[in-house]
């Protein structure tokens, strides 16, 4: 589980995230979204190729199909050594669990990133014509302020 920073401390810095998809569909607009809603810049979504500017933590989105995983891992074992480690987050993709070779996949990969995070399942994302809009429903919005907090950024 990945540590947070706790909200009442001022003394923290502030967090920047570079959010990258392990593959198409991961979910990596919907992520970059609930971390910047404003969109003030505190979170950029990077494509393949693109550099992550200084002082932004790169953060790797993959949903939690075995596919989802395997690119996960592909990507992730790639990561160039002069990249800071990423952070994961699992955006599932059913009310289910997860397929026993995503569990393996997300076991062998821990050691190679600084923490994961998973997103449950949320029907109200299939609903909705943006992931901004999402956020009007309460589970969404709880499930944001999880991540949020996961990730160690203020609420």
């Amino acid at each position: 589980m990945l540590k947070s920073t706790r909200v009442h401390d001022l003394t923290a810095p502030a967090r920047f995230f570079g959010v990258l998809g392990a593959h198409g569909g991961a979910g990596t607009t919907t992520v970059t979204r609930w971390l910047d809603p404003d969109g003030s810049g505190g979170t950029m979504e990077l494509h393949r190729g693109s550099h992550l500017p200084p002082h932004f933590i790169p953060l790797v989105v993959a949903r939690s199909t075995a596919y989802g995983m395997q690119e996960a891992v592909r990507l992730i074992g790639g990561w160039h050594s002069g990249v800071p480690r990423p952070h994961l987050v699992i955006v599932r993709d059913a009310p289910l669990p997860l397929p026993r070779a995503a569990v393996y996949r997300m076991r062998a990969i821990r050691p190679r990133v600084l923490g994961i995070a998973q997103v449950p399942y949320l029907v109200g994302l299939r609903e909705v014509d943006s992931p901004t809009e999402a956020l009007d429903h309460r589970a969404v919005r709880k499930a944001a302020r999880k991540l949020r907090r996961q990730l160690g950024l203020p609420e």
